[in-house]
């Protein structure tokens, strides 16, 4: 019993001493080669000794790198009772009965973290090794060397896991117990994997050879990656179709049409056509129903189409004739100034050409997919060398990579699976009725072809064409739903129609200033009549709400006189109550505004007022305050009014009509295409009742005179209170009726004001969605602003997200630079 005691007694002290011998170790590893003194109990002794290696694997799922072996130089220390312990890799064993276990872990650590919203397996590996004499008492340790391994993994972009092995050591069922738990690993015997040739990895696992000693973990780091990532093939898609070449002329039909969702039609409006030539004409009979965007010269002959605007790096219509917008360069591509159904301008910047694959082609061909089994009937997950007759290319259990050094034929082909199929080919491509089920994702399928090849398009395909610098032929009225990418055009037929998956855009060949362009000359809407019915009611501005007898009697008065200029006697907002005009004055701005007899304003706005000077009589005013200020005293529905029409253009035919109510109406501006007099009209009146249908019906009797069908039509009516009398609301009633029959979107904007006054909410809410409008609540002034913000974006601007929405989906990093770090420390103990 003794003995036993006196054993464990020993053990407890020799691990005591070694876990400090391990910590200063740690210590110096930080101090790089400043000396440090470390302790080994009397009585105990202690070798170094090589007990086996370190080996790590890093691989991209198809091919790996190995770094050199680490050799286990390792500390043995026996104790006076017999007790075994080591210091291996940077960690601390004890061996009993011949087998060991860690009692501080080794410098070897697995963690995820979150990358681009995916978890992803990280691996450091900093083992320190022994070197030197040892014995028993004192000693100085010194860091002598640090390997880091640079070389490591560099030819490596994508990890898709890494192995740890560790080989010949007596410590092994303790490096299993080890690695399982920090890598939180599977045994091989419970999964169908193993570790010699795992594939593709989607857990860890580890093995244990007990045999010889060995144990291996296999562990995930950034999952699976297409082979074209692996080999540095990182494409650039623009748009629909992109081509190029020096010189060529286009005469036929051709459409051109992005989609959201992997579905075509949904989300569809019309996307980029890309021809990246010196020169680029666009024939008599040229329809295009898309954006062509020329990297060069875009030029024309008789009468070209264009659904929407083109582009060209310079711009020359027939007969050289000069633009009709100089600052914007827009030029109209017909033979005659009356020939508009073509509109052009020019690119702020040219775009990047786009890099052939050849050399990509070959590496995968070679280094990847040599001496696989040939691709043919119905093919599945799994790496090929060549093509027979294919029926069916099924990546359901995963992806399918097939290499071609010849002639690919792939007709009445359909492809399946939720993964994706890559072909490289290095030859001709002939290509006719190609599906993709259940949907339209056209990511499912990617050609990939040599500059040398010719891509013959017969009927109609669905997937990637990535070619560049290949001649492409499509058959007349082909139907393709993905993209195409090649080289030069040796026969586009009429009627192609071509269905952009946007979600495989990675660029954009337009800047932002190109892009605005399109939506100020863009045929992207129809033409707009707008008209604004805004109210002018007493509530708007200064007044007592609950002296209905006196509701403009002023509770305060300051009498003002002389035609000089003076600081506003007033802080709060007021009227002009009685004698003559006054003039304000915004000293910051220079601006002036005449207030006539009973008109308010806010000195907020204004710091400077004087009276008008009159002949032969005294100036003077009575200015009065309230104790009510007013729903929007400062006049914001002038400005959100204004702002709302800068954005319509004159241009695109749109055009307004502004009109204000109380218990009568006024017509500030009759409906028409004068957007800059429209705008100056409005005004912030304030005074009397609340009639929003005497409003309303000025509005629709401009409808009712104004014919034109092709224009859109809406009406932004806002009132601060409810009508004055309840036959109002039943003309109300009428009246949305008849803007229903004059296709008329009316949208309803109700402000409460300080005393949070009660607006007709739910009448206005009905009044609006009964012509397909809607409702809006401001709970101040200062939300008028984005309120007929929100409005305009909606009726008048044009979505850019969907029209050229920019998605970057085949952009991949390189990560083994900082996936996996492995480094060799040495420390050197000296007697």
């Amino acid at each position: 019993m003794f003995d036993v005691l006196q054993s464990q007694t020993h053990a407890e002290q020799t691990e005591q001493t070694l876990k400090q011998f391990d910590s200063d170790l740690a210590t110096l590893g930080m101090q790089n080669d400043t000396p440090k003194s470390v302790y080994l109990d009397e009585g105990t002794e202690n070798e170094i000794v090589i007990d086996g290696e370190l080996t790590v694997t890093v691989s991209d799922g198809y091919v790996k790198d190995e770094s050199d072996p680490i050799e286990l130089r390792t500390l043995v220390t026996t104790d006076e009772s017999g007790n075994e312990f080591a210091y291996q890799g940077g960690g601390l064993w004890r061996l009993n009965d011949d087998r060991a276990t860690a009692v501080t872990d080794p410098n070897l650590r697995y963690y995820t973290e979150t990358v681009n919203g995916e978890h992803v397996g990280r691996v450091d590996v900093s083992p320190t090794t022994i070197d030197g004499s040892i014995g028993s008492g004192e000693h100085s340790a010194q860091q002598t060397g640090l390997n880091t391994f640079d070389s490591f993994g560099e030819d490596i972009e994508y990890v898709n896991y890494v192995t740890v092995e560790v080989t010949g050591t007596s410590y092994h069922h303790g490096w299993y117990d080890f690695l399982k738990e920090e890598f939180d690993a599977t045994d091989e015997s419970k999964v169908s994997a193993n570790c010699t040739n795992p594939g593709n990895v989607d857990e860890n696992i580890i093995c244990h050879d007990e045999l010889g000693e060995t144990v291996t973990v296999v562990a995930t780091v950034d999952g699976e990656a297409p082979l074209a990532n692996l080999v540095d093939i990182e494409p650039t898609v623009y748009g629909g179709l992109y081509i190029e070449g020096t010189s060529d002329r286009f005469s036929n039909r051709l459409e051109v049409n992005g989609y959201d969702g992997h579905r075509t039609g949904t989300n569809e409006s019309e996307d980029l056509f890309l021809a990246n030539y010196d020169t680029y004409t666009l024939d008599n009979h040229a329809n295009i129903a898309g954006v062509p965007v020329v990297n060069g010269d875009l030029s024309s002959l008789g009468n070209p189409e264009l659904s929407s605007i083109g582009y060209g790096l310079t711009v020359n219509p027939v007969h050289n004739r000069g633009p009709f917008d100089e600052d914007n360069n827009a030029y109209w591509l017909g033979a005659s100034e009356s020939d508009r159904d073509a509109l052009a301008t020019e690119l702020s910047t040219s775009y990047s050409d786009i890099d052939e694959v050849n050399s990509e082609i070959d590496d995968v061909q070679t280094n990847y997919l040599g001496g696989n089994p040939t691709a043919d009937g119905a093919v599945t997950a799994g790496l090929y060398e060549g093509t027979g007759s294919i029926d069916t290319l099924d990546s359901s259990d995963g992806n399918v990579h097939i290499g071609v050094d010849s002639d690919v034929d792939l007709n009445n082909v359909e492809v399946k699976g939720d993964n994706r199929t890559s072909i490289y080919v290095d030859g001709d491509v002939e290509l006719s009725d190609v599906d993709i089920e259940p949907d339209d994702r056209a990511n499912a399928l990617w050609i990939y072809a040599s500059s040398d090849s010719e891509i013959t398009i017969d009927g109609d395909f669905q997937g990637v064409i990535y070619a560049p610098g290949a001649d492409i032929e499509i058959a007349d009225r082909t139907t393709i739903d993905g993209a195409i990418v090649a080289g030069n055009d040796a026969g586009i037929g009429d009627n192609v129609e071509i269905n952009f998956d946007r979600s495989l855009r990675t660029d954009t060949p337009l800047s932002d200033a190109d892009e605005n362009k399109m939506f100020e000359y863009g045929d992207t809407r129809a033409p707009i009549d707008a008209t604004f019915v805004l109210d002018r009611s007493g509530s708007m501005g200064p007044h007592n709400p609950n002296r209905p007898w006196n509701t403009y009697t002023p509770i305060d008065e300051e009498y003002i006189y002389g035609d000089d200029w003076r600081p506003i006697p007033v802080d709060e907002p007021f009227r002009n109550v009685d004698g003559d005009d006054v003039i304000l004055r915004n000293t910051t701005t220079g601006e002036t505004k005449r207030l006539e007899r009973r008109d308010p304003a806010d000195p907020d706005n204004w710091q400077e007022i004087r009276v008008e000077s009159c002949y032969r009589c005294h100036p003077d005013a009575i200015l009065g305050t309230y104790n009510h200020p007013g729903n929007d005293p400062s006049g914001v529905r002038v400005e959100a009014t204004r702002n709302f029409i800068e954005l319509m253009k004159e241009s695109n035919g749109d055009r307004v009509g502004v009109y204000e109510f109380e218990q009568n109406a006024n017509v500030l501006h009759e409906l028409d295409g004068d957007l800059e007099a429209a705008k100056q009209s409005v005004e912030g009146n304030a005074y009397y009742g609340t009639n929003m249908a005497a409003g309303l019906d000025e509005a629709l009797d401009d409808y009712r005179k104004n014919e034109d069908t092709d224009q859109e039509r809406i009406t932004v009516l806002l009132s601060d209170g409810k009508n004055s009398d309840d036959d109002y609301n039943d003309d109300m009633d009428d009246l949305v009726d008849e803007a229903n029959t004059l296709n008329t979107t009316i949208y309803t904007v109700g402000l409460t004001g300080p005393e949070d006054a009660p607006i007709p909410e739910s009448q206005l809410e009905n009044w609006a969605q009964d012509t397909g409008g809607e409702f809006y609540k401001a709970d101040n002034a200062d939300a008028l602003r984005e309120i007929f913000e929100t409005i305009a974006k909606d009726e008048v601007e044009v979505d850019a997200d969907t029209q050229i929405g920019i998605s970057v989906t085949n952009e991949q990093e390189t990560t083994s630079g900082y996936a996996i770090s492995v480094s060799e420390q040495t420390i050197t103990i000296d007697e």
